[in-house]
């Protein structure tokens, strides 16, 4: 092995920190832009069956599949009880 070799498997390995640290960044700024659309809808006088719809559908998504985020489910239940409250 020569030093060639060593020098691009430094670079691949720091091109994949690189896009995973990208790629969480990003996942978080999500994360944040929905939460911020849950409460903006929570605090909306009327807003439409659609949006909360979307709304709900987003929180599922980006709450966790195991490791729930507290805060998602319980606005992802404030909304559904909003949901209802329009439907019926």
């Amino acid at each position: 092995m020569d030093a060639w070799d060593y020098i691009s498997f430094l670079a691949m390995v720091l091109a994949l920190g690189a896009i995973i640290y990208l790629l969480r960044r990003s996942e978080k700024k999500t994360k944040i832009r929905h939460k911020l659309n849950a409460y903006r809808l929570l605090d909306d006088p009327s807003p439409t069956r659609k949006e909360i719809v979307n709304a709900i559908r987003f929180l599922r998504l980006y709450g966790g599949t195991w490791r729930k985020d507290k805060e998602f489910v319980e606005l992802s239940d404030r909304l559904k009880s909003r949901l209802n409250s329009i439907s019926g």
